[in-house]
């Protein structure tokens, strides 16, 4: 998969289903056929949160996620640079 292929399935699927954790997540890449382990689907979380494009809440040992408004605006890039293709 490429890089931004991920990144760009992860931020649409949040920004349509509002927030997820880890595992429900993974429920929703599946239904596009991504079919990761958990670990990297968590890896993936981490540093889309480091880079500052989702804002997360531990809620009963367990991390959510949702998108923040650099977030909001790198999906806006990604799908602009899909539609240019």
């Amino acid at each position: 998969m490429h890089y931004n292929q991920l990144k760009l399935l992860v931020l649409r699927i949040l920004s349509e289903k509002g927030t997820l954790d880890s595992a429900a997540l993974a429920t929703a890449l599946g239904a596009f056929g991504v079919n990761l382990n958990m670990h990297a689907i968590r890896m993936a979380l981490m540093r889309y949160y480091k880079q500052g494009l989702l804002w997360r809440e531990r809620k009963l040992g367990m991390y959510t996620y949702e998108l923040s408004e650099r977030g909001v605006q790198r999906l806006a890039w990604l799908e602009s640079t899909i539609q240019e293709r």
